[in-house]
């Protein structure tokens, strides 16, 4: 019993750390619902349900900046027109030159 208790407590503590400062680095503008400061006490006062809920309810979402330094989402090959169009030149100009 004494090793459930503690598993328990482990997962508990290591649960508020992770919601807690999941909830403090997030930008104050985009939280939802309460202020981030709130989110933040309720997450260290009520360890698994504030933090649940904060996860649920309160963090920002969207807003993904994609790939590194938030350059923007990036684009597979396949979906970029400048590549496409690009690609559809090269084949023509090929085309035009196995012609001659």
């Amino acid at each position: 019993m004494t090793r459930i208790a503690i598993v328990t407590f482990g997962f508990l503590l290591v649960w508020m750390i992770f919601t807690t400062v999941f909830a403090a680095s997030a930008d104050k503008n985009e939280v939802r619902a309460l202020p981030k400061w709130l989110w933040v006490i309720l997450c260290l006062i009520v360890p698994f349900f504030g933090g649940l809920l904060y996860l649920m309810v309160g963090r920002p979402i969207g807003g993904d900046k994609g790939g590194l330094g938030g350059r923007g989402k990036t684009i597979a090959p396949d979906d970029d027109p400048n590549f496409l169009r690009d690609l559809n030149k090269k084949m023509r100009k090929k085309d035009e030159d196995d012609k001659k």
